[in-house]
């Protein structure tokens, strides 16, 4: 069987099956155009947001800010220097998503996200998908909102222009408007939950240090005046009495100093724990309109019946297909002719 004989056999194989072929095609067609049609239009917020902070010593200009909260600045900083989050994978975190899936909304029958969630997807869901059990506990039905129906349509990005973005897609105006504002609060609150235990622990490790330091001082003027009281009457310009008077007075010269320094930083945490707590601004706010997109049932239709149709005849075709492989397979190794 050469090759001309095999597009002939096909093209008989298929004209033969013609209107069988048609009609599945058009099945086809008419199927993913419906499924088309009921998905429906999908509405998309967009949100931009970025904290207002009253460090005096920072940059004022956006992309520093911006690089604060991308996690890109301060990289060289020591432990114990501010360190930074990556808000996009904050707001991307299940950790988040599961705090937002848990939110109630009072305008909406005071039901959880999650809920809502479920509601909407037995309201949209095709006869293929999987049905969810109502009865189905807070802490799973959390994590199926969070995995299935919010992380596939959170996008949470920083742009070109510095500036962080976070767009939500849903079939639900008012769905997509509550869950946008759950994810500013929880984002929000996480954040400034941060800063704030940070500077918190600078402090109390500060204050912990100038203690222990104090505590040292006195234990040393405790030593002096007991080595005073213990050379009355003698002579105290012998080595023997006036060398550990020297030294422990170089020792306290030497953490006066260090509890100086340590006050100064004691201050200087309480400062910056009293304006640590920044102020998450939204820019854009996730208000409708919204963008809106959807399926086109007459182009999903047409590449229904014309996907179709090219499957369908190529399934036909196959038997025919195998036929000329295996033919040309034996030709192949025991050549044009073989015995």
């Amino acid at each position: 069987m050469d090759s001309q004989e095999l597009v002939t056999l096909s093209y008989k194989k298929i004209r033969k099956r013609l209107v069988l072929i048609t009609i599945l095609a058009l099945a086809v067609g008419i199927l993913l155009g419906v499924l088309a049609y009921l998905s429906g239009t999908k509405y998309t917020s967009n949100t931009i947001i970025i904290p207002l902070t009253s460090n005096s010593s920072s940059s004022s200009t956006s992309s520093s800010i911006i690089s604060v909260l991308t996690g890109s600045s301060n990289l060289d900083k020591s432990f114990t220097e501010e360190n930074s989050v990556n808000i996009a994978e904050l707001a991307q975190s299940r950790t988040i998503r599961e705090e937002v899936a848990a939110t109630k909304i009072p305008s909406m029958g005071d039901k959880t996200i999650a809920r809502l969630l479920l509601d909407d997807y037995k309201k949209n869901k095709f006869f293929f998908q999987k049905d969810i059990d109502p009865s189905i506990s807070d802490s799973a039905l959390n994590y199926w909102a969070a995995e299935y129906q919010l992380k596939p349509n959170l996008s949470a990005i920083i742009t070109k222009t510095n500036s962080f973005q976070i767009n939500y897609t849903g079939k639900s105006v008012d769905l997509v408007k509550a869950i946008s504002y759950a994810f500013i609060d929880k984002i929000s609150a996480y954040y400034i939950s941060l800063k704030r235990e940070k500077a918190k622990q600078d402090f109390e490790f500060a204050t912990s240090k100038v203690d222990s330091l104090r505590t040292v001082l006195h234990t040393k003027d405790k030593n002096l005046i007991g080595m005073d009281n213990k050379t009355l009457f003698t002579n105290t310009d012998r080595m023997e009495y006036r060398v550990p008077v020297e030294n422990v007075i170089q020792d306290k010269q030497m953490i006066r100093a260090q509890y100086s320094e340590a006050v100064s930083t004691q201050q200087s945490a309480a400062y910056k724990l009293q304006r640590s707590t920044p102020v998450i601004k939204v820019l854009d706010k996730p208000d409708p309109p919204y963008e809106t997109s959807s399926r086109s049932p007459i182009i999903f239709g047409l590449l229904g019946l014309v996907g179709g149709f090219l499957f369908l005849s190529f399934m036909f075709s196959l038997p025919i297909l195998f036929k000329f492989t295996k033919s040309e397979v034996r030709k192949l190794i025991y050549g044009s002719n073989p015995v």
